[in-house]
């Protein structure tokens, strides 16, 4: 009998760029999120959406490299909101 292939427990991590502010030191060091099929069906289509938006912008311009995805958490009555955005502009 041939042994399971094992498989992937991430599919990706990415990079925050910032904040919107900086959050206290009660917090623990990771929050997981589960989305059901259906919503996170939701999710991917919204973001499939803003990043054909935003990848309309001449990115060449600096407005156009600013330009972001913005995911908004709603903890007390969990939803997360898909938004446009700004990287914030380097020092």
């Amino acid at each position: 009998m041939p042994s399971e292939i094992k498989r992937k427990k991430s599919f990706g991590t990415v990079s925050i760029d910032h904040l919107s502010r900086e959050l206290g030191a009660g917090l623990p060091r990771a929050i997981n999120i589960h989305l059901s099929f259906e919503e996170a069906l939701k999710l991917h289509l919204g973001l499939t959406q803003i990043l054909g938006h935003l990848n309309g912008y001449n990115r060449s311009t600096k407005a156009g490299r600013r330009a972001a995805v913005n995911l908004c958490l709603f903890p007390g009555v969990k939803h997360i909101t898909i938004n446009e955005g700004r990287v914030q502009e380097a020092p």
